[in-house]
């Protein structure tokens, strides 16, 4: 560990009784992005010469330190390995610096040149002690800031409005070149979950072509979002069996539950993961999806009104809030009383609709109502209140549509996953968000500065 001391020296004129705050602060933060270019400048330069320095002594070759500071390919070898040697001597510097992006700027940096004393390769150290690429053009800190940036804004307002010096192809390539979907993959328990929700949305692709965007979130015992995949255009019985294995079973049997899973009716969900939940259909999209139906069948909205309202109010059974085990059975038996009788008057409806020949509202309504009382059901069996809206993932769509769909045009798959990913995964996991760039910037504590004080000579 090495300890060293940075003078910086700033020179500034005020007029005195003019000048105020906002000017100040103005100033100041103009100054921000080249000063820091600087300071990196000035580190890095000082970082190479102790690299150097300590390649040169006679302890090179033995020395454990130098294994990272000096490792190279040898010269010349057919099988492309690595030197054991780490003595060497000073080439002086490269024609021309390296550029590399960073979150505040263009870095210039001068890359000294040395030869390996055993087999003559020229190489640069400092390159291979700062863990850089060869042909690498930007850091991960750039690229932490342009999917931050991407997350909030389109990539027209991110290159205009955030003044980040990328091109839109550049934007492009950071997104599909990410490696979120590769990461998010550890297991849930299922006791820590009270429900699954899936759902889909259109997304515009190339040639405005449509494409589907499917998501399916937990619902934690919190009442907090687990987010657990986002897919393009892939099937549901694919989303099945990768969302599955995220769900791992732990604890005693006793413990466990039936979890519920929400979900609005689209096609291909009604036996989605059948053998851990028991699947209730969204109750806010029934009476939505009757008036669709009753409409394919001729009725206007003010004759199908009235079985709309009913609709409503069949499905409003209110569930006592409490502790479930101090509950009497007579305290159970009017939530029971209301579910059956609420059960009879759909298939009376039923039985309307059929007599009248609303064959499509006959059709929904009774797919419909093997699965709306679900959340009922398991209250009346174990006492767990469970969701019975998609409510929660309608507003995890409107997080994603708000950004997604305005920039989501002439994306390939990969790109739609891999930006929603990381829209979900910020957005309400954000522990394991700033755990992710933290493992992926190789952020372990080996570099610290602070400011020692500030003074007006």
């Amino acid at each position: 560990m090495m300890k060293r001391e940075i003078t910086i020296t700033l020179n500034y004129r005020l007029t005195r009784g003019k000048v105020n705050l906002n000017e100040i602060v103005y100033r100041l933060k103009e100054l921000r992005d080249p000063l820091m270019l600087k300071l990196l400048t000035e580190i890095l330069k000082n970082y190479d010469d102790l690299i150097v320095e300590h390649l040169k002594t006679s302890k090179a070759d033995s020395d454990k330190v130098t294994e990272v500071f000096g490792k190279h390919k040898k010269k010349k070898d057919p099988q492309d390995g690595f030197c054991s040697g780490r003595a060497i001597r000073k080439r002086g510097y490269r024609k021309s610096p390296k550029h590399i992006n960073t979150v505040f700027g263009t870095l210039l940096l001068p890359l000294r040149s040395v030869e390996c004393c055993s087999c003559e390769k020229r190489y640069s150290p400092l390159l291979n002690a700062l863990q850089i690429e060869p042909y690498s053009r930007k850091e991960i800190n750039f690229e932490h800031e342009v999917i931050e940036s991407v997350i909030d804004t389109n990539y027209r307002r991110l290159i205009d409005g955030r003044s980040i010096d990328i091109s839109l192809g550049g934007i492009h390539n950071i997104v599909v070149g990410s490696d979120i979907d590769k990461e998010f993959q550890e297991t849930i328990n299922r006791n820590d979950l009270s429900a699954i929700m899936g759902d889909g949305t259109g997304v515009k692709q190339v040639k405005g072509k449509k494409g589907e965007l499917r998501a399916v979130i937990g619902v934690t015992q919190a009442g907090r979002v687990q987010p657990l995949g986002c897919f393009t255009n892939t099937e549901w019985p694919k989303i099945e069996k990768i969302v599955r294995k995220r769900i791992k079973e732990e604890g005693p049997e006793s413990k466990k539950t039936i979890l519920p899973f929400v979900y609005d009716g689209e096609p291909g969900l009604d036996d989605f993961l059948s053998d851990i939940t028991e699947s209730q259909r969204c109750t806010w999209h029934g009476p939505r999806g009757l008036y669709h139906s009753l409409w394919e069948d001729g009725l206007k909205k003010k004759e199908s009104q009235p079985a709309i309202d009913k609709m409503k109010k069949l499905l409003g059974i209110e569930l006592p809030e409490g502790d479930y085990e101090i509950l009497k059975e007579e305290d159970k038996e009017p939530v029971r009383k209301q579910y059956e009788k609420s059960k009879e008057e759909i298939r009376e409806l039923i039985d309307t609709f059929s007599k009248r020949g609303y064959s499509h509202a006959v059709t929904y309504l009774s797919k419909l109502s093997e699965r709306l009382f679900t959340n009922v059901e398991l209250w009346l069996e174990t006492g767990v209140i469970a969701p019975k809206t998609t409510s929660l993932l309608e507003r995890v769509f409107r997080e994603l549509g708000r950004r997604l769909k305005k920039i989501a045009w002439g994306w390939s798959d990969q790109a739609v996953t891999n930006i929603s990913k990381m829209i979900m995964i910020r957005r309400y996991s954000r522990d394991k968000w700033e755990e992710y760039w933290e493992k992926k910037l190789g952020i372990r504590g080996y570099f610290n500065i602070h400011i020692s004080s500030v003074a007006i000579s």
